[in-house]
C-alpha cells in the first residue's frame, strides 16, 4: 500500500505510466501539451495518491535546491572531464552540489540520466546533450530546471542558455595557418558529424581552403566514431591517397591519441612527414617532442560562465576565443 503522506511527483508519473515532465505539463497548465486521456489517467492517479498541486509546490520547496546535474559526453575524454573538473571545483566554491554522470555519446543513456536529475528535482543542468532527446529537454525546462548547455547545443531548442567556442573560427584559422606554410593538401579527421560543433568546425576547415584559394577534397575528409577500434585507419585513409596530404588537423579531442599511436607505429617523422595540428591543449600535446601545435580552448573561463549563468547574469549565446598555438608540429613546405 502507497503511503499517501509521501508521494511523489515519481510516484504519479509511475501510476500514471508517464513521465516526470508530462506530470509537471499537467501541473503546470500551459507549459506544453498532453492530450486528454493522457490528463484524465494523470490526475486519476493524483487523485489515488492524494498528490495535489500543493503537494508539488512542497516537493520544489524542499528539493535539492543546491545542486545541480552535470550531463557530459565521455569522462574518459581529457577535454570533457577538465571541464567536469572545473566546474565542480568552482561549484563547491559556490555551495553548489555536483551530480555527474556520462552519456558516452548515447541518446539512450543521456535519457535515462535526465529522467534520474528530473526524478531528483535538481537545480539546473549544464550538459554537453547529444542530437536527441529534444522532448526530454523540453520537459526539463516546462519544470522549471535551467539547463545550461556548453561546447555545443540543439538546434532550434531556445530555452537553454548556450556556452561554447568560436569553432568555426578557429578551423578556419588552423588551416589557414598551414596554407601560409606552403600546405595545399591538408587532411581533415573528425569524429561524427551529429553534433553542432563537429559541423562548426568542418564548416570553418572548408572556409580556410577556400578564403587560401584551395578546392575542398572530399577525399582529404575522414569522419570516424571515436570509439571504433578501426579509427586508427583514419590516418592510413588519408596517407594511401594517389596525393596524401602535406598536413593534418584533427578535429577531435577523442580520436587524436589514437591518431597519435598510428603515426608512431608507421614511424611518421612530424613535422618532417607530416604537419600537425590538434584540437585541444591536452598535457600530452606538450610533453611530446616534437610538441604538438594546438587549437587551445578557455576552459575555466566557460565553467565560470556556466555557473553564473545559473543566476540569471548570462543569458545570451556566449561564444568563446579559442586560440592557435603555434608549437613545433607544423614545418614549411615548398
Amino acid at each position: 500500500m502507497v503511503d499517501k503522506k509521501k508521494s511523489t511527483i515519481k510516484d504519479v508519473a509511475a501510476l500514471a505510466d508517464v513521465s516526470i515532465g508530462v506530470v509537471s505539463r499537467v501541473l503546470n497548465p500551459g507549459t506544453g501539451s498532453v492530450s486528454e486521456r493522457t490528463r484524465q489517467r494523470i490526475i486519476a492517479a493524483m487523485q489515488t495518491l492524494s498528490y495535489t498541486r500543493q503537494s508539488a509546490a512542497r516537493e520544489l520547496k524542499t528539493s535539492l535546491n543546491n545542486t545541480i546535474g552535470l550531463v557530459v559526453a565521455d569522462i574518459s575524454n581529457e577535454f570533457f572531464s577538465e571541464i567536469s573538473d572545473l566546474i565542480v571545483r568552482r561549484a563547491r566554491e559556490l555551495a553548489m552540489n555536483v551530480i555527474l554522470v556520462t552519456t558516452q555519446e548515447d541518446p539512450l543513456l543521456e535519457r535515462e540520466s535526465l529522467e534520474m536529475l528530473m526524478q531528483k528535482r535538481v537545480k539546473a543542468i549544464i550538459a554537453t546533450p547529444t542530437s536527441a532527446n529534444k522532448d526530454m529537454w523540453q520537459s526539463i525546462s516546462d519544470m522549471g530546471i535551467a539547463i545550461v548547455f556548453i561546447d555545443r547545443y540543439l538546434e532550434d531548442f531556445t530555452r537553454a542558455n548556450v556556452i561554447g567556442f568560436n569553432n568555426e573560427t578557429s578551423a578556419r584559422q588552423a588551416t589557414s595557418y598551414l596554407a601560409e606554410q606552403g600546405h595545399r593538401r591538408i587532411g581533415w579527421i573528425s569524429g561524427p558529424l551529429n553534433t553542432s560543433t563537429s559541423l562548426q568546425r568542418l564548416e570553418g576547415y572548408k572556409k580556410g581552403l577556400e578564403a587560401n584559394g584551395i578546392e575542398c577534397n572530399t577525399q582529404l575528409i575522414v569522419v570516424k566514431n571515436f570509439r571504433d577500434p578501426l579509427a586508427s585507419q583514419s590516418l592510413d585513409e588519408l596517407l594511401s591517397l594517389e596525393d596524401p596530404p602535406t598536413a593534418i588537423i584533427i578535429g577531435n579531442t577523442s580520436i587524436a591519441p589514437v591518431i597519435m599511436s598510428r603515426i608512431r607505429e608507421l614511424k611518421l617523422s612530424i613535422p618532417d612527414d607530416l604537419s600537425l595540428i590538434v584540437y585541444h591543449d591536452s598535457h600530452w600535446s606538450r610533453l611530446l617532442s616534437p610538441s604538438i601545435s594546438v587549437i587551445k580552448h578557455p576552459l575555466e573561463e566557460l565553467a565560470n560562465k556556466a555557473l553564473l549563468s545559473l543566476s540569471g547574469e548570462q543569458q545570451t549565446p556566449c561564444e568563446l576565443d579559442s586560440t592557435l598555438i603555434k608549437r613545433e608540429s607544423v614545418s614549411w613546405i615548398k
